[in-house]
């Protein structure tokens, strides 16, 4: 017996719907699926402190931090910032053209760094990687109104455990910085790094990092120190010191214009 074409027309329409409305669902998961996939799996850390005093001085800082980082097959990715704001208030003593003394109260920031940045990373070799590394700074007290960097290179994991791991980093590049006063800087450069840390203990670790690239008209180097105490599973107190050199930027003549500076911070971190 035949079937009648209006129901023929009929179940290939049904049929065509439903194929349709499967496939959209299966589409419209999977870019959920995707867009889920790119903001899970993600680890680090957020790291906050601030200190205040008043009186015959007044000064303020804030510092802060945000290290993030995701392994997808031989990738990985890492997100970082960091801020340091600190205002400072003196009260300085003159003599005037009578030879008695003036007071007059000096402001100014004594820290103003903002600093961002990315690093991709592919593990061709458990141990071996190959990188990119693409920052970006404003810290006008140092005399940089804004820097950038962009290098490429190679890296080794010399050791890792459960107690810790040591990291080094070649490679080359090109930096930028455009200055507050004087000449701006563009230089083809080395870097070199270097990333240290150590579990003492369940609760307290201590890590060492080492940064610096070097051109023609400028050197950077960064020295950081950290010893971090676990309060809770997600929770630690940390102590961190931090000094970077930057030569070529300042004036030498100038004794409060100093191309080193030297910052001692206690934070909370919070893991994530």
């Amino acid at each position: 017996m035949a079937i009648p074409p209006v129901k023929v027309a009929v179940s290939t329409i049904a049929a065509a719907s439903l194929g349709i409305a499967t496939l959209s669902f299966s589409s419209t998961s999977i870019a959920q699926d995707g867009v889920l996939s790119v903001f899970s799996g993600w680890r680090g850390s957020a790291t906050l402190g601030a200190n205040f005093s008043t009186g015959n001085s007044e000064t303020s800082n804030v510092n802060g931090s945000l290290r993030l980082a995701k392994s997808i097959n031989r990738w990985e990715h890492v997100f970082f910032g960091s801020v340091f704001k600190g205002e400072s208030s003196i009260v300085v003593t003159a003599e005037g053209d009578d030879g008695l003394p003036i007071r007059t109260i000096e402001r100014g920031d004594n820290s103003d760094r903002i600093a961002f940045g990315y690093q991709p990373k592919f593990y061709y070799h458990p141990k071996s990687y190959v990188f990119g590394l693409f920052d970006w700074e404003q810290d006008e007290p140092s005399n940089i109104d804004l820097g950038s960097r962009q290098i490429v290179g190679v890296g080794y994991r010399f050791f890792s455990n459960d107690k810790g791991f040591l990291d080094g980093e070649v490679g080359v590049g090109h930096k930028t910085t455009e200055v507050v006063t004087g000449d701006d800087i563009e230089d083809a450069i080395g870097y070199f790094g270097l990333n240290y840390l150590n579990r003492f203990t369940d609760s307290i670790s201590f890590n060492a990092d080492f940064r610096s690239d070097f051109g023609s008209d400028n050197t950077f180097i960064e020295i950081g120190l950290g010893l971090s105490f676990k309060v809770s599973t997600r929770l630690s107190a940390n102590i961190t010191y931090f000094n970077r050199r930057n030569s070529g930027l300042t004036d030498s003549d100038d004794l409060l214009n100093a191309s080193s500076d030297s910052i001692t911070t206690f934070n909370l971190v919070f893991d994530i």
